[in-house]
């Protein structure tokens, strides 16, 4: 299948009207103005940004397993109908261990630190200091896929990992700082996931990846959503269109826009654009939950998003159209440019 997921989806939908309308929506797709595809880019950031926001207003009714576990099973089930259409193989045994680990850490893991995390860092702070996923995940390329991050590279990361420590030591006057260490150990979660993807698309393709993934992250969260049934029947109205939300649309959406996308735009323009998902987040705490960071958070996030892009610029400076799997892309862009993106599935 490739890396053209969207296609797909399309193409093996049964759409009435004797594929005439099949061939219109796929021919619209393969002309998609830049307009067209820039506002699928935005859609995507903004819709990883909330996740964030809807998190924080779902952790006093479900605590953070049991937003864990209603996330993932909600997203199981998403995953299952776009698995009926657009199809998605039995993994072979050899590959079972592998999406095994990665539902742990890039889906169980990284939600369970990252909410336990939220009940005492705002929203917008959480954003901003899951943008070291990427520098992370350069980091683990090495002993892991053999990627080796030059002096550049580990200048950013030095930068990178600065930024993060202010925005920790941010939290002190808050009482969050344990919070942030959990955010922190959430990004190396989800920095882990991105690696041994990797590894995991050389044999399957993205949505095969994520499907798995998802299906696995779910299995092993139901433990920690023991007393999630009856938290359930307390959630008001609003609280159950945020979960909603999450587990249907942010959980699954992104993921098919950000494929799309990376087929009509260079790599070079879509990763950096992820890079907005932290100031995204920031904005959306404040709007939404009143939630106004402290200058120091800012100051450190603008030093972690600086790392990033020094990494960044170490690892590819030549710009790649995606039309190929992300497994076949080369070495610098990989590590950014994961089905789900820039270190952010919140």
């Amino acid at each position: 299948m490739g890396g053209h997921v969207w296609e797909d989806v399309v193409a093996r939908a049964h759409i009435p009207g004797n594929g005439r309308l099949r061939r219109t929506v796929l021919g619209c797709m393969e002309r998609s103005p830049r307009l067209l595809v820039v506002a699928a880019l935005a859609v995507t950031v903004g819709l990883w940004a909330s996740a964030f926001v809807a998190i924080r207003v779902l952790l006093p009714a479900l605590g953070p397993g049991g937003v864990a576990s209603a996330r993932l099973s909600l997203a199981a089930v998403a995953f299952g109908a776009i698995a009926l259409v657009a199809g998605v193989r039995r993994p072979t045994r050899a590959e079972l261990p592998g999406l095994a680990v990665l539902g742990a850490t890039g889906y169980a893991g990284y939600q369970l630190l990252l909410n336990t995390g939220e009940r005492t860092v705002p929203a917008g702070t959480a954003a901003l200091l899951l943008s070291i996923t990427p520098v992370l995940a350069a980091v683990l390329a090495g002993p892991l896929l053999g990627e080796r991050l030059g002096r550049r590279g580990w200048m950013g990361l030095a930068v990178a990992l600065t930024g993060a420590a202010v925005v920790a030591l941010s939290r002190r006057q808050g009482g969050g700082v344990d919070g942030a260490l959990l955010v922190a150990a959430a990004a190396a979660s989800y920095a882990l996931w991105i690696v041994l993807q990797k590894r995991a698309l050389r044999s399957m393709s993205p949505l095969q990846v994520t499907a798995w993934g998802t299906w696995f992250g779910a299995l092993i969260s139901l433990p920690f959503g023991h007393g999630l049934p009856h938290a359930l029947g307390g959630l008001a109205s609003g609280e159950v269109w945020e979960l909603a939300g999450l587990g249907l649309v942010i959980s699954t959406v992104p993921f098919l826009l950000w494929s799309w996308v990376l087929q009509r735009m260079d790599a070079s323009l879509a990763a950096p654009a992820l890079l907005t998902i932290g100031p995204t987040g920031v904005l959306l705490g404040w709007l939404l939950l009143g939630e106004q960071p402290a200058p120091l958070a800012l100051l450190g996030g603008a030093i972690v998003v600086t790392g990033v892009v020094i990494v960044q610029g170490a690892g590819s400076r030549t710009p790649t159209r995606l039309t190929a799997p992300v497994a076949a892309v080369p070495r610098g862009a990989n590590l950014l440019l994961t089905p789900k993106g820039l270190g952010h599935i919140p």
